[in-house]
């Protein structure tokens, strides 16, 4: 961000929560950020519509009581990017006559310096060492000196650190070639130094030394800290004996973890923090192996970033006890300051012990958490216009790229994203965030457009529970015993193994399930114990991808499983649901056309009170039922047999394409245009239940239509209320 920009940003009042979804009876904590000079008011609001578009279902929100209601104290609370390592030394552990090596890959140069490590003195001082794009920088109590040299990007780098009394000096090598490249010496030092702690790919800032600057983007490897101030000429695979050996930290140990890991005798073990990439690929690659597991010394490096984001670390403005008999339901704790507002939106299951409902929305957590900040092309005149227009929410993650970007987007390196985390404020998870400007809708995505179905399930009178993504992960399957039906919403794209275990399971013990959306089941991605907050994805050699791991980096580095998409992990959501994602393109709606095979007696009861063949020819997201990512049936990828399409859609405008995954050479282009379509589909269960899926991530869209009377609305109606009126839960 530039000083103009900087300038003109307007106070923001933003929060986020410790978790997304909580019981009656738990606590959640909420972290509040303000700007403003005033106090700011919070209140605790139930969500039922999150639609800015004044013909649309409209932005409903209702007050709820809560004891922490009242006014707090204002208190601006930075966000702080960049990863790096910090390593405390007991007793000043390094004195002089002592070496230290280390290895680097850098991915960016710039004009600024980037620090490589910076050794802390035990009183005020440093000794950091960093790179430009026309050298390396050495900086010693207030002291500057350097080495001209062209730096490549990609290439691995050995610096060799001497420490002693007439002062540093130090060597850089070719790690391929083991040749010699540069060379610098300091003068003598004055008075004793010792160091207090090591800090990898950053150094302290000297207004405020607990928060760091400078940060390094690319790979460290194998920091080692040998005894003596001797000049070794070789490089640290070779042997070094036991006794030469103070420290040496192994990134290859405790990969899924947070944990840097000393092997030396004075174990000087030290933290990552802001989650830098670990799993990745090391100067000794041989590609041999694609797994870390299997090779772990040829995965020995770890990747920084200046825009690492896994916690702001806000301290907690106030809590919300949970009480017992609070319902089920989406909510929201309501920030006001001024002229500003933000929800900070969170989920509440029913209580342990308490009565359940019988239908259950499973809300996309995991998804919400991939697109996190994701600053779509889209931010411009004409956004900006319907935004104040509609007065929808206002905060754009292209204005703060301080809250951290999202699995969609890149480094500033250049390298891809791979992890997204919820200790954060993630702007498109708000109530009344417009995604596009849809000249036929609302222009709606996740959240918000998912608050349709809840808005429908309200002018319905049908009571729902609420469960997350999370709430799967934790508890597995027994998240959703004793549901008759779970719905999920428009876009359940990401998923675990245990998430996909849980929804599996509950289908075979008796449930029925609605897909109500498309590009579902898609990408496999990894949680971790270390970093509850986060997921993980690695984008394999497929897939409708903005980017794709580098190669031989496939693998999570939380788990050790193979990423990418779940059709190649044998797990594809026809499987599943009946159908996958088949293609994706403009954000515009078409309308489905029903099938012989939907009148069938069997499906009277399905398409009760709708007249007519053709379904969903209108809708609040881009003017249609079917569109924009669409999902068909496959008997190859394991669609049953007895799964019926019940309803295809057609005449799509605007610029569709064929998912990368279906599409090998050659293939005529009639066939891929005919993988261009969205298969609203049933397939009966043996328990007497059943799996609904509708295809298309646009189809709640239609749902608020006319009052929420239409055929697409009448067809949903009629799935819910053959589970409302079975008699037994599955798991009774």
């Amino acid at each position: 961000m530039n000083q103009n920009e900087a300038k003109n940003k307007r106070p923001i009042l933003i929060g986020y929560t410790n978790r997304l979804s909580a019981r009656g009876g738990e606590s959640i904590e909420v972290k509040v950020s303000s700007d403003f000079s005033s106090d700011y008011a919070a209140d605790l609001v139930r969500i039922f519509s999150g639609d800015p578009n004044p013909n649309g279902s409209g932005m409903d929100v209702r007050p709820v009581s809560a004891a922490f209601e009242g006014a707090y104290k204002s208190v601006a609370k930075p966000s702080r990017l960049g990863s790096y390592g910090i390593i405390p030394f007991s007793d000043p552990a390094i004195a002089l006559d002592a070496t230290f090596s280390i290895r680097f890959q850098p991915r960016l140069l710039r004009d600024s310096p980037q620090v490589l490590f910076s050794f802390i003195g035990s009183s005020e001082g440093a000794v950091s060492i960093s790179i430009h794009k026309d050298g390396l920088k050495v900086e010693t109590f207030a002291e500057t000196s350097g080495a001209p040299f062209a730096f490549e990007i990609g290439r691995w780098y050995e610096l060799r650190l001497l420490v002693a009394g007439r002062g540093l000096h130090l060597v850089g090598y070719n790690v391929e070639t083991g040749s010699r490249l540069f060379e610098v010496k300091t003068r003598r030092f004055r008075g004793k130094v010792a160091f207090t702690k090591l800090v990898l790919a950053a150094t302290p800032q000297p207004e405020d030394p607990s928060h760091f600057t400078s940060f390094f983007n690319g790979r460290l490897e194998a920091p080692r800290l040998l005894r003596g101030a001797q000049l070794v000429e070789r490089l640290v695979e070779n042997k070094v004996a036991d006794e030469e050996i103070l420290a040496f930290w192994d990134f290859a140990i405790d990969i899924p973890t947070s944990n840097i890991r000393d092997k030396g005798p004075l174990r000087l073990d030290g933290t990552f923090h802001n989650l830098p990439a670990r799993g990745v690929r090391g100067s000794r690659w041989s590609g041999a192996e694609m797994c870390w597991r299997h090779a772990v010394d040829e995965y020995a490096a770890v990747h920084f970033h200046e825009d690492d984001l896994y916690d702001c670390g806000w301290q907690t403005d106030f809590s919300f006890d949970i009480p017992q008999d609070l319902p089920s339901g989406v909510y929201g704790i309501r920030l006001r300051c001024e002229n500003a507002e933000d929800i900070i939106p969170f989920f509440v299951r029913p209580a342990r012990n308490a009565p359940k409902a019988r239908v259950a929305v499973l809300f996309s957590t995991f998804t919400y958490a991939a697109y996190g900040n994701t600053p779509r092309s889209n931010f411009d005149t004409a956004y900006v216009e319907r935004r104040d227009a509609w007065h929808a929410y206002p905060n754009h993650p292209k204005e703060y790229p301080e809250f951290g970007r999202s699995l969609y987007n890149l480094h500033a390196d250049g390298s891809p994203v791979m992890f997204s985390s919820t200790s954060r404020p993630l702007l498109l998870m708000r109530p009344g965030y417009l995604a596009y400007v849809d000249e036929r809708g609302s222009g709606l995505r996740h959240f918000p457009a998912d608050l349709h179905l809840i808005a429908w399930c309200a002018a319905k009178d049908i009571a729902v529970d609420v469960v997350t993504d999370h709430d799967l992960e934790a508890d597995g399957g027994s998240a959703l015993n004793e549901y008759a039906l779970v719905l999920t919403v428009t876009h359940p794209e990401y998923h675990t193994a245990r998430t996909l275990d849980a929804i599996q399971n509950f289908v075979a013990g008796g449930g029925s399930l609605g897909y109500l959306g498309g590009n579902g089941f898609y990408w496999r991605i990894a949680t971790s114990k270390a970093f509850p907050s986060a997921i993980e994805v690695r984008r394999g050699e497929t897939g409708a991808r903005t980017w794709e791991a580098e190669p031989g980096e496939y693998f999570h580095a939380f788990d050790g499983c193979y990423g990418g998409l779940w059709v190649k992990n044998d797990r594809p959501p026809q499987r599943l649901v009946g159908i996958g994602m088949s293609a994706h393109g403009d954000f515009t709606g078409s309308f489905y056309r029903r099938t012989g095979a939907s009148y069938d007696p069997r499906f009277e009861w399905l398409f009760d009170g709708i007249d007519g063949e053709i379904l969903g020819d209108f809708g609040f997201s881009g003017g249609g039922a079917a569109g924009f990512e669409v999902d068909i049936v496959d008997s190859s990828l394991g669609t049953p047999p007895d799964a019926v399409v019940l309803a295809q859609s057609e005449e799509y405008f605007g610029e569709y394409h064929c998912v990368p995954e279906k599409v090998v050479w050659p293939q005529p282009l009639a066939w891929q245009s005919s993988q261009i379509r969205a298969d609203l589909c049933f397939i009966p269960k043996s328990h007497g239940n059943f799996v609904f899926s509708t295809g298309s991530i646009l189809f709640c869209g239609s749902l608020p239509v006319n009052d929420f009377n239409n055929n697409i609305s009448k067809l949903l109606e009629n799935v819910v209320r053959r589970c409302w009126s079975s008699k037994t839960h599955p798991a009774e």
